[in-house]
Formats: structure tokens, sequence, C-alpha cells
């Protein structure tokens, strides 16, 4: 074989190799828009909208090293809000999210909220054992700790934002 017939065969070996790659992919991409993903032992997971969801809040919390644990052993007093929320347990704190429709209906329950017994997570914890609260596109979540590295921790999770399409 002649050093370019050589070429021309090797470089339709890389073309159709790096379509291949490509096509895999998109299918890839389309099947998980259509149908929900499923991962090893036929349990569903979370599709990626865009959008906080459940689902998607548990995940981050445990890619963050958190490991939640469902439970509400923890948790103090919780505002009456239009969303029920989900509660969980980090560690020796609880934690309770609210995951709203959109962004408006999340900032709305948030500006309800008693600031006094509810703080930003910008905010430092006083003696009163106030109630950090984050909030980052549609979901709002009470942080029931007075442990900084763990309210660091948990806000870091939740303002990053939520998982992208």
């Amino acid at each position: 074989m002649t050093r370019r017939a050589l070429s021309a065969v090797l470089s339709l070996a890389c073309v159709a190799a790096c379509g291949r790659g490509k096509g895999a992919a998109s299918d890839t991409a389309v099947a998980q828009q259509t149908t929900p993903a499923v991962a090893r032992g036929g349990v569903p997971t979370c599709q990626r909208t865009g959008h906080w969801s459940e689902c998607t809040v548990r995940i981050r919390l445990e890619q963050s090293g958190l490991a939640p644990q469902s439970g509400s052993g923890k948790i103090g007093d919780l505002p009456s809000l239009d969303v029920k929320p989900v509660t969980l347990t980090l560690g020796n704190a609880g934690v309770a999210f609210y995951v709203y429709a959109d962004t408006v209906s999340r900032h709305r329950a948030g500006a309800s909220l008693d600031t006094a017994k509810f703080i930003a997570q910008t905010r430092p914890i006083s003696m009163k054992a106030e109630t950090t609260l984050i909030q980052n596109d549609n979901v709002l979540m009470l942080l029931f700790s007075k442990n900084e590295h763990q309210r660091e921790r948990v806000a870091d999770a939740i303002t990053a934002g939520p998982p992208q399409r």
C-alpha cells in the first residue's frame, strides 16, 4: 500500500470513529430528555431541567459530602409555607427545603419569613439560635445548625445553582 492510500484509510477510520462518538452522545442526550434516566439496579435518577427538584437537592448534598438522611429528628419549628417541606438530617443538624414551581413563588415565600428567626447564610449566627435561610432559583432551604463550617458547606452546595440541562 502506498503512503497516500494508507493515509486516506487512517483518515477515514478517524472520521468514522469521531462521528460514531458524536452520534452516541447525541442519542444519549435525546434519550435523557424524553425518558427518565435509569441508574444501575433500575433506580430512576433525576431529570436535569435547569431548576431544583427534590432529587437534585438530595444528589447535590450527597455530592458535597454531607450524607443526607431522611427524617426530621433535628428539625425545629417549620414555618407554614405554600409548599410541603422535605426534611433531612445532615449529621447533627436538620434541614428542611421547599421546592417551588418558579423563582417568583420562592422569593415571595422567603420574603414572608421572620428575619429575626430566619437569617441569610451570609449573616453570622448569634446566641439566639436562628435558623439559616438559603435560597437559590426555585428552592428555599432552612438549615438548623450552629456549626459555621456546616452552614458554609450547605450554602455552597445550594447557591452553586441547580444542575444544568
